[in-house]
């Protein structure tokens, strides 16, 4: 197409399409299942500026989400022809949505408490638990994380005896902070790599002289493969690993209270020209810490 040339009913509806596909039901990693307002236009029917404001719209509530901040869309009046730039400048705000489809912008999220928990004991092979996911269909699983959502796990230990190992693993994982589990791809796993079988998404190790110690995020789902986007139930294992093995005599274990924190960051804001974001979370449930 050129500048000049008739705008076809093929040209609005590829972009209608981009944007359906990314605001609304999708399919796997696309969607995020929310209110679309713009719906294919026929052919032999004139394209109303009241259909191209709601395109307008249905991509401002994609790209805000996405980035923050008001995109530079282009408007169409009444009654004034449409210019091939408005089409260009469209399919390009959609081209880069797409690709940047599980990003959530600044102000565009919650962030809340979902699960704790403590353990005071001497442990000196690991400390362990089990946080359980539950959305209530696929879709509700699909739409969290296509929208950026993650599941944030921390850790962090205090009290017990005035050891070195001890404040090994405070200062760790007071350095290491949050961890978050998400679509977004990443170097090792995220939600659409999930099968049943856990696979580690997170690893490090604390440092000399406990560098055989470390701290593992584990993920699976109840689905085979979850490359579609099919599970309903994620479980995230936290490990806590001590295989450090001391020199000369002397215990060599951790004790003091150590505990778990599980947060939930969770699309929201604005949609356009109103409304708001409608995530449903999952409920989640974290096991207690076993130590060993």
């Amino acid at each position: 197409m050129a500048a000049g040339d008739q705008i076809q009913d093929t040209d609005y509806n590829t972009l209608q399409d981009k944007a359906q596909l990314l605001l609304g039901t999708g399919s796997g990693s696309r969607g995020y299942g929310q209110t679309v307002i713009t719906s294919d236009v026929f052919d032999g029917n004139i394209i109303t500026s009241a259909q191209w404001t709601a395109l307008r719209n249905d991509i401002l509530s994609i790209r805000v989400h996405q980035d923050g901040n008001t995109p530079v869309a282009g408007t169409v009046a009444k009654g004034s022809p449409i210019d091939y730039a408005i089409i260009s400048n469209y399919n390009t705000l959609l081209t880069q949505a797409d690709a940047n489809r599980f990003n959530i912008g600044a102000g565009q999220s919650t962030v809340s408490s979902k699960a704790t928990q403590s353990v005071t004991a001497t442990w000196n092979t690991q400390a362990q638990a089990v946080l359980t996911v539950t959305f209530s269909n696929a879709n509700d699983g699909r739409y969290f994380f296509n929208s950026g959502g993650k599941i944030r796990v921390s850790g962090s230990r205090t009290g017990g005896s005035a050891t070195s190992q001890n404040n090994a693993w405070t200062n760790f994982l007071a350095n290491i902070g949050t961890i978050s589990f998400g679509a977004a791809a990443s170097s090792l796993i995220n939600y659409y790599d999930l099968t049943n079988s856990y696979q580690t998404y997170y690893q490090t190790a604390l440092s000399t002289p406990y560098s055989a110690n470390y701290f593992q995020l584990a993920a699976r789902c109840d689905v085979a493969d979850n490359s579609t986007g099919t599970a309903t139930q994620l479980l995230i294992r936290i490990t806590l690993r001590d295989d450090h093995v001391p020199i000369g005599a002397g215990p060599d274990s951790a004790d003091g209270t150590l505990s778990l924190l599980v947060e939930e960051l969770k699309a929201s804001g604005a949609l356009y020209p109103t409304g708001t974001w409608n995530i449903t979370s999952p409920t989640y449930s974290l096991s207690s810490i076993t130590t060993t």
